[in-house]
């Protein structure tokens, strides 16, 4: 996984210059999205050092599951938005940074209506509403690995991906003090675990997967039947939807495998990445899962508050 980190004066020049750049308009990350990722684009491209640029230019093309970029510009922030939604236009310096990071990777973010009141920008924070759910915005529950959404199809090239799986999640972490570990783990490191009659039982399409807490929106997709846990894509890498929450076997034997996934799961090493302010993390969500343990979270205006947009 290729990890970075900015020096502290290049951090400086870029978070001036693009404060300069935005001070002069409000900038909605919903409405003007676009510019906001065309000006951090602009600045990023001319300082950031040619091998952090080579990274994240030849990401999504090398094969690799995740990167991380830390001690990225910051800004002043409000108390955390523990109930989901903020001034958007308050934070166009760190938007313009994440939104310019994910140009830079040659992805295009986006936003769905089923999901965030169809919002770009989703704070992942400690949402007294969503006490007992496993969802981004709770904490008082593991969220088990899974992936994002797995209850829709895969999408591919040069199509809407607003009906299909996120290909990718990108992260801006405003505040961690409470240091919960985001944790990933590639689809490979799982495969390594399992025997082949596992590995065969998961590759039938034989399960269904329903939607996650997350999805808030009542015409939304709700499972999608008959499928894989495992599956290959068009250059034969496996590929994973699961969510342990809404997975189901369709037989008793598809649920003794389930249950088998489970056990091997819990052996699975990953990665524990414990996100510090204004570090930025990106992964590939067809093949990485990730989890969050449950964890108690600090006082309302300084809990835990990662920024996260979807992109393609």
């Amino acid at each position: 996984m290729p990890h970075f980190r900015l020096d502290d004066g290049t951090r400086d020049v870029v978070g001036k210059e693009i404060a300069e750049r935005t001070a002069s308009s409000v900038l909605d990350s919903d409405d003007n999205e676009a510019i906001l990722a065309n000006i951090g684009a602009h600045v990023l491209r001319n300082h950031l050092p040619g091998q952090i640029l080579a990274a994240l230019e030849s990401f999504p093309v090398t094969g690799h599951h995740a990167l991380v970029l830390n001690n990225l510009p910051r800004q002043e922030f409000p108390a955390t938005p523990v109930h989901g939604y903020g001034d958007e236009p308050a934070l166009a310096v760190v938007n313009s940074v994440h939104l310019g990071l994910i140009q830079l990777l040659g992805m295009t973010p986006y936003a769905v209506d089923y999901e965030n009141r169809g919002r770009l920008m989703r704070n992942v924070v400690p949402n007294p509403a969503a006490a007992g759910t496993t969802s981004s915005w709770g904490a008082d529950s593991e969220f088990f690995w899974h992936t994002d959404n797995p209850h829709l199809p895969f999408g591919e090239a040069g199509l809407d991906p607003r009906g299909y799986v996120p290909r990718y999640l990108t992260f801006y972490a405003v505040r961690n003090d409470e240091r919960v570990p985001t944790e990933i783990a590639a689809v490979e490191e799982l495969i390594e675990l399992l025997d082949a009659a596992l590995l065969a039982g998961l590759e039938r399409p034989h399960f269904v997967v329903g939607s996650p807490d997350s999805n808030d929106f009542a015409d939304s997709p709700q499972l999608i039947e008959h499928s894989p846990i495992l599956e290959r894509d068009g250059i034969s890498r496996h590929r994973a939807r699961y969510d342990s929450g809404t997975t189901r076997g369709e037989s008793p034997e598809a649920e003794e495998t389930l249950h088998r996934l489970t056990e091997a799961l819990d052996r699975v090493r990953g990665s524990e990445l414990v996100l510090e302010p204004a570090d930025f993390l990106v992964f590939d969500n067809y093949r990485v899962l990730h989890r969050r343990r449950a964890f108690t979270p600090g006082p309302a205006p300084t809990a835990r508050w990662l920024r996260r947009c979807y992109a393609s």
